[in-house]
């Protein structure tokens, strides 16, 4: 498929882009959930579902997944199907705030731990998909993190108010003007620069 030429989603409709991405990542999705346990990345989703549409935009995955993850839930809950958006985590492997909004606005349930009910939910993508389960069919399970998510609390992204986004700036030293050079005495008579004594050398 790679010798298909792209085509960039800024030249198409936005939902029509945003429904076609839909498509193509409950494919990645459902592939995803047929071993036990895998997750998926949120640019890695995105990086999946371009290629596979040959359709692609440059703008943040952020901007944009969280719209396309939203479509795939509700085709989801048309076919009384779990939520494979559970299986897109962030790059801490956490859920992104998305997901129980999503969850809210889909079911109609009110999410207070959303990793916990990701867990849930993802276990019962694997079931459904037919990922090969062990003895007792298995346990929800919050996905690997990184080493460096281990060694501190991992935080939640958000946005940064117009307000913080100021300050930096208001804090900065404000740049000192040098003083210009002072300009050289010049002799009336031949325009030469005079020296300390004030007595044109050349005229004298």
């Amino acid at each position: 498929m790679d010798d298909v030429a792209w085509i960039e989603a800024r030249t198409l409709d936005t939902d029509t882009v945003r429904e076609t991405w839909s498509l193509a990542a409950r494919h990645v999705l459902s592939d995803t959930a047929m071993e036990y346990h895998a997750v998926i990345g949120v640019t890695e989703l995105a990086e999946a579902v371009q290629q596979r549409t040959r359709i692609r935009t440059r703008q943040a995955a952020g901007l944009w997944v969280g719209d396309v993850l939203y479509r795939v839930a509700l085709a989801c809950q048309r076919r009384r199907e779990p939520l494979l958006g559970a299986l897109v985590v962030g790059p801490d492997g956490r859920m992104s705030d998305w997901y129980a909004d999503t969850v809210a606005t889909v079911r109609g349930d009110r999410v207070t731990d959303p990793d916990q009910h990701a867990a849930q939910e993802r276990l019962e993508c694997y079931r459904v998909h037919g990922a090969e389960l062990p003895p007792g069919g298995g346990q929800p399970a919050l996905p690997p993190r990184r080493e460096s998510a281990r060694r501190e609390p991992a935080r939640r992204t958000t946005a940064t108010s117009p307000a913080r986004r100021a300050a930096p700036a208001a804090r900065r030293t404000p740049a000192v003007r040098k003083p210009e050079p002072a300009q050289a005495a010049v002799c009336p008579t031949c325009f030469m620069a005079l020296p300390a004594t004030g007595v044109c050398d050349t005229c004298d």
